[in-house]
């Protein structure tokens, strides 16, 4: 009988090493997926804010071509721009049904 109790003793540990050493693994990844969310979330932030700048520069970039097309109606030298170009306004997209 005390062969046997040792015996169970002893192929115990391996499973508690085996198992301590996957909760590290497991750990260590969880860690790196925090890191990882967080970085992503600051990506997500910063595209966000460039996304913004964008519009707001293509919104003053059509804003100043319709101040040039109305100017091409009376000057010449916006006319000679216009044609140069080919500066035009598109009719806008059609509405998309529900």
């Amino acid at each position: 009988m005390n062969q046997t109790s040792e015996s169970n003793g002893r192929t115990g540990w391996p499973i508690v090493l085996i198992a301590a050493s996957l909760l590290l693994v497991l750990g260590r990844d969880l860690l790196d997926n925090n890191r990882q969310q967080a970085a992503l979330k600051l990506t997500v932030a910063r595209q966000e804010e460039g996304v913004a700048k964008s519009r707001d520069v293509a919104k003053g970039f059509e804003k100043m071509m319709r101040d040039l097309l109305q100017l091409a109606q009376t000057d010449t030298e916006a006319q000679a721009i216009v044609a140069k170009y080919g500066i035009a306004v598109n009719a806008p997209p059609a509405a998309r049904p529900k």
